[in-house]
């Protein structure tokens, strides 16, 4: 499956929260993508939820997601840019 098949469930709320953040499903599902391929991702039990990131240009980007079967619920996501020089 590539990153572009990737489900997601995205409340109203959260969608919100994308739009303010400028971020794009289009980031969330790749980030999703990556950690469900590679694995590298960490897992929340008290809340059953996984924490990813994955770094598309000169931004992190973060997902915090639940798996359904034949979807992702999208429970919030975050960015930062950084550059390192030297």
């Amino acid at each position: 499956m590539s990153w572009e098949e990737v489900k997601l469930q995205v409340s109203d709320e959260v969608r919100q929260k994308l739009e303010d953040r400028h971020i794009l499903e289009e980031e969330v599902k790749q980030v999703i993508h990556h950690a469900e391929i590679e694995g590298d991702k960490l897992y929340q039990p008290d809340a059953n939820r996984y924490l990813a990131k994955l770094r598309i240009g000169n931004a992190t980007f973060y997902a915090e997601y639940s798996i359904e079967p034949d979807s992702y619920i999208v429970r919030s996501a975050y960015a930062h840019k950084s550059e390192i020089v030297g």
